[in-house]
């Protein structure tokens, strides 16, 4: 069964203005890809990353509803000294910090997917796809299998 990583700013993705075409679209698939997880389709994986920076959500509202979905997750993968390596790693490549853990977490839990809405985070996942063990993905591509 495929596993997905969804990163903070996809589990966010429908708190934020719905009045825009993209951010609406990204909604209905985040929307779509828990449902499918819900549905035992696929199973969505939850890391210690996820609860660092949700529990860092000044809203409440956004941080129980985003913490219910994180919960729901089928997969926890830990924190570990070969997470923590690879991270590092893919810092000295260019990733941010925060998105370099999400990236070696979703690795670690053996996910297909690590969904993201952050365009720079898809930007350089795609030139260095050779080096990454999951794909990087918008949220439409995993929800509605655009993606291979």
């Amino acid at each position: 069964m495929d596993r997905v990583y969804l990163d903070m700013c996809s589990l966010k993705r429908p708190f934020d203005d719905q009045r825009q075409p993209r951010v609406r679209t990204e909604a209905s698939a985040v929307a779509a890809i828990i449902a499918r997880a819900e549905s035992g389709e696929i199973e969505l994986v939850r890391s210690p990353a996820h609860l660092v920076e949700n529990d860092a959500n000044p809203r409440e509202d956004r941080r129980l509803a985003t913490a219910l979905w994180i919960d729901g997750a089928a997969v926890e993968v830990a924190l570990d000294e070969q997470a923590e390596s690879r991270a590092g790693h893919l810092v000295e490549l260019g990733f941010a910090p925060l998105d370099a853990l999400h990236v070696a977490l979703a690795e670690r839990a053996g996910a297909r997917w690590l969904v993201t809405c952050d365009d720079r985070l898809i930007k350089l996942a795609a030139r260095l796809a050779d080096t990454l063990r999951t794909t990087v993905a918008l949220p439409p591509d995993v929800a509605w299998g655009q993606h291979p």
